[in-house]
């Protein structure tokens, strides 16, 4: 082996070794206190690509999930106060029948006609006045003509993000528009008055009020159909949000165990090649005990 001054490779190689071990201690050690695999794109390019994509799948998710808990909200408002008036016009009917009877009075008439107007102003209280923070749900306005549109995925294809609730559901539900009179009435009564007149007209207002709990009943069923679907929505998003975490951690997440390991390592490398490189630094001095 030649005995070189200029130029010592063994410190060269040694260091090289020392810098390399320095580096897999820096590497275990940031890996260990981040509890991160990847830690800069330069760690791995390709995976930390993925699991961004994958954090933006899971975070579009949990706020999609969100969306469907409010959507449920929602329906649940105007599905209470649909319920609301479905017992409003349970009563119109017994008042109806009631009055079909041709036992009672005029006065007795009148009395149960005074009720129904009680109960008219109430549905037509509950229309208007139902909604969900700030929105309108049952007065046929608040609502786009193209039905609610609820957001229960990540990404922007409707078809597959997003369920749309009939408008029909939030159709005006004013006694006028539900048919209890007017345009809208089977027998075309203009008034409460008018179908409180006579037994016969009460008889024939029986239904008008059917026809009015139908269309409320067809519209909790909608609700109800809708909820099963969000339901199911949400059920998806728990699978989703699992598996892309799973997918995510797979890539991310450092082995704390395996990294203690690569630690111990790199440090005793590290150790050694700084004692090594000691004794390399003196290789050249022999040369000394060649002259002389």
């Amino acid at each position: 082996m030649a005995i070189i001054v200029n130029t010592n490779m063994s410190a060269l190689k040694t260091q090289a070794n020392l810098n390399s071990a320095t580096n897999s201690l820096n590497t275990a050690l940031n890996r260990m206190s981040t509890g991160l695999k990847i830690n800069s794109a330069a760690d791995d390019a390709a995976g930390m690509f993925v699991a961004s994509n994958l954090n933006t799948q899971i975070r579009g998710s949990k706020i999609a999930q969100s969306n469907v808990a409010t959507g449920i909200n929602v329906l649940q408002t105007a599905e209470g106060d649909y319920g609301v008036i479905e017992d409003n016009l349970l009563r119109i009917r017994d008042l109806a029948t009631q009055a079909a009877n041709g036992v009672y009075d005029e006065k007795s008439l009148q009395a149960m006609k005074d009720e129904v107007d009680a109960r008219v102003a109430e549905i037509n209280r509950v229309a208007k006045s139902s909604n969900f923070n700030g929105l309108s749900l049952l007065d046929g306005k608040g609502i786009p003509d193209t039905g609610l549109r609820l957001q229960v995925g990540a990404n922007s294809d409707s078809a597959m993000n997003a369920i749309t609730v009939d408008p029909e559901v939030f159709a005006n539900a004013s006694v006028q528009a539900l048919g209890l009179y007017g345009a809208e009435s089977v027998n075309k009564f203009d008034s409460i008055d008018k179908a409180f007149e006579s037994s016969s007209n009460a008889a024939l207002f029986i239904a008008d009020v059917d026809a009015a709990l139908q269309n409320v009943t067809t519209r909790k069923a909608t609700i109800g159909a809708v909820q099963n679907r969000l339901n199911s929505a949400a059920d998806s998003l728990v699978t989703t949000i699992e598996n892309a975490t799973s997918a995510k951690s797979t890539i991310m997440d450092a082995d704390i165990a395996e990294e203690s390991a690569n630690y111990t390592k790199a440090q005793i490398l590290q150790q050694t090649s700084a004692t090594l490189l000691v004794q390399a630094n003196q290789l050249p001095a022999l040369a000394l005990n060649l002259i002389g």
